[in-house]
């Protein structure tokens, strides 16, 4: 069985900002919870093993914070430059397992993991993990010769390449990626460069599971993980005034929202405070 995973850890939320001001986007957290954790969860049934994280440098002291307080036995791999997507891997790929899971850390994914395992253990090329969706016109779509990725079609305007999308979950081996680093350079983009790479020397196959997955790296997503559009989600603590209205807003630890305020759509940061008779529509709002 594959032991090893390795999670692409060195994003940034920038369209959150100022909430992700300073933080790697897989420590922001989701209904208080840290959203590497909540990766790291949906784990626990699965026999994988040895939990690496892929690491930008500049968020080194976090990272080591989180190792020290973490339940989970991490080990930590920095990048010391940008490196893009799959640089750190292919720069480093005589180091790896001859087979191993690399998944996107930033990503809020919902499926059976142990299926994926299964399957891939018998596999005899790297996999990426797809999901079918109604609209892949605003994904990049997998063009598939039976299980063979044959091509990747960004945004298609129909269903001529069909309508599987990377669940940013892929078992990688380490004997494909040797036979193509040649032609690759670093940086190195999964998406743009080693996949298609793989794909043009047939080593490159797909596996379709039921699933979903969020990327909350924008206000929408961001507050969507939280409500799933049913609600707002206030943290334990929050005072709020009289006469105020909020609607489908995320509102963190240690806010205060005055009299008479009313707020749509939005994510109020940490600690804010919010005089009363505001309105507040879209925002990412920090004031303190």
């Amino acid at each position: 069985m594959i032991k090893d995973i390795y999670l692409l850890v060195g994003g940034e939320a920038t369209r959150l900002r100022p909430l992700s001001e300073g933080i790697p986007k897989a420590l922001l957290t989701i209904k208080g919870e840290p959203l590497i954790d909540l990766i790291l969860g949906n784990l626990s049934n699965t026999d994988i093993d040895n939990i690496n994280l892929i690491c930008s440098i500049k968020h080194e002291s976090q990272w080591k914070e989180y190792q020290g307080n973490s339940k989970f036995n991490i080990k930590l791999h920095f990048e010391k430059e940008k490196l893009d997507t799959a640089g750190y891997i292919v720069q480093n790929i005589d180091n790896f397992e001859e087979k191993f899971i690399c998944m996107n850390g930033d990503l809020l994914i919902n499926m059976d993991f142990s299926l994926f395992l299964n399957e891939v253990d018998k596999a005899k090329n790297s996999t990426i993990c797809s999901i079918p969706v109604d609209d892949p016109s605003r994904y990049g779509v997998l063009d598939l010769d039976g299980s063979k990725i044959i091509n990747f079609v960004e945004k298609p305007q129909d269903l001529e390449y069909g309508n599987n999308i990377s669940l940013g979950v892929y078992c990688l081996f380490k004997e494909d990626i040797q036979k193509v680093k040649n032609e690759l350079e670093i940086p190195c983009s999964f998406e743009k460069a080693l996949f298609p790479e793989l794909a043009s020397n047939q080593l490159l196959d797909c596996y379709t599971v039921e699933g979903e997955m969020i990327d909350v790296g924008t206000r929408e997503s961001f507050i969507f993980a939280h409500t799933e559009n049913n609600t707002n989600w206030i943290a334990d603590g929050v005072v709020i005034g009289e006469n105020t209205k909020i609607e489908n807003s995320v509102i963190l630890g240690g806010s205060s929202i005055g009299d008479n305020v009313a707020m749509s759509n939005s994510i109020i940061c940490t600690n804010s405070n919010i005089e009363s008779n505001e309105v507040i529509d879209e925002e990412i709002y920090k004031k303190i």
